[in-house]
């Protein structure tokens, strides 16, 4: 009885208040009692009746909740395994999603690459939170304090770039070559942001694509495959791919078919086809999760790092 009162309830919601599930929404069990945490420390326990992209319908025994998926910053199955929705760290963010072709992938997470531009050059990058921070290649930014970083934002009338000027450079990890970028994006303008994948999860033979702009041509995207998980490279290991990777593509995505980001674009032998290489995110996450220890120091225009002299051995006692 309850449950055919819930059914009644939820179909009779009115049609403005029942948005259409996304074609390419990952799929929910409908027997699967979750747990959503909430932003405000609140937690609910119900089944998810249907996913939206903006609000999870939860019913919770006696009602059917409408939650915005914003203020979800965990969700789990009792159990405590992922069950498809975001989960949020402080800068950046993972989800389970769904297998995508590369041009649907592409199409859905290509607003959250964007293009660099420093006095020394130019690269690519992605934006890991909607308050504006965004990984690059430390390479891109060297020297640099601040940076403009341009935007693909897609609009009704089609893609409009947008240019925002001096963003800071955050934290810099020249040893992993790694950058972070905080820019101030403006009022009216909505970032998309990628999710981090788990690199240890790729295998050689997966699909990945890279979207960037190399030599300037913004937005651009190839696909290739992973030929070596942990080829070494000036003492770092890397994902040695075939997806080209060419000047201006550094500090850009690597994405999976799931449109996670599973490396940073960082190199490639010129010349020489099918022979680049990406860094792993599990290199990326621990640069953003102690971005504190890596914090760029203002004063140092160098931006540089040295290696301590070994200690002298201590001479025998005669």
């Amino acid at each position: 009885m309850l449950a055919a009162i819930i059914a009644a309830l939820f179909v009779c919601l009115p049609q403005d208040l029942r948005p259409s599930k996304p074609a390419d929404a990952a799929p929910v069990r409908a027997d699967a009692v979750e747990s959503l945490e909430l932003g405000n420390g609140c937690r609910i326990q119900g089944r998810v009746l249907r996913t939206t992209d903006q609000l999870l319908f939860v019913d919770v025994g006696y009602d059917v909740l409408k939650v915005p998926v914003a203020a979800v910053v965990r969700r789990e199955t009792v159990d405590g395994k992922r069950s498809g929705a975001v989960e949020k760290r402080a800068l950046w963010a993972r989800a389970d999603l769904p297998e995508l072709s590369v041009a649907e992938g592409a199409k859905r997470m290509g607003e959250a690459v964007v293009k660099i531009e420093a006095a020394g050059g130019q690269g690519s990058g992605f934006v890991t939170h909607p308050d504006g921070w965004v990984v690059t290649n430390f390479h891109v930014v060297a020297r640099e304090l601040e940076v403009d970083v341009v935007v693909y934002p897609v609009g009704k009338a089609g893609m409009d770039p947008r240019t925002v000027r001096k963003c800071k450079v955050a934290a810099i990890n020249p040893s992993m070559d790694l950058a972070l970028v905080k820019m101030e994006p403006p009022t009216d303008l909505t970032l998309n942001t990628v999710y981090l994948g788990d690199s240890d999860a790729m295998r050689v033979g997966d699909t990945v694509y890279a979207i960037g702009a190399p030599i300037g041509l913004d937005r651009t995207v190839s696909s290739g495959i992973i030929s070596v998980t942990n080829r070494t490279v000036e003492g770092r290991c890397h994902f040695q791919i075939t997806t080209p990777i060419n000047p201006g593509n550094s500090g850009g995505p690597l994405f999976n078919l799931r449109g996670e980001v599973v490396g940073v674009n960082c190199a490639g032998y010129m010349g020489m086809q099918g022979l680049n290489f990406a860094i792993p995110t599990k290199q990326v996450v621990d640069f953003l999760d102690n971005r504190d220890a890596f914090a760029l120091d203002n004063t140092r225009s160098e931006n540089g790092y040295h290696y301590l002299p070994a200690p002298q051995k201590p001479k025998p006692t005669k």
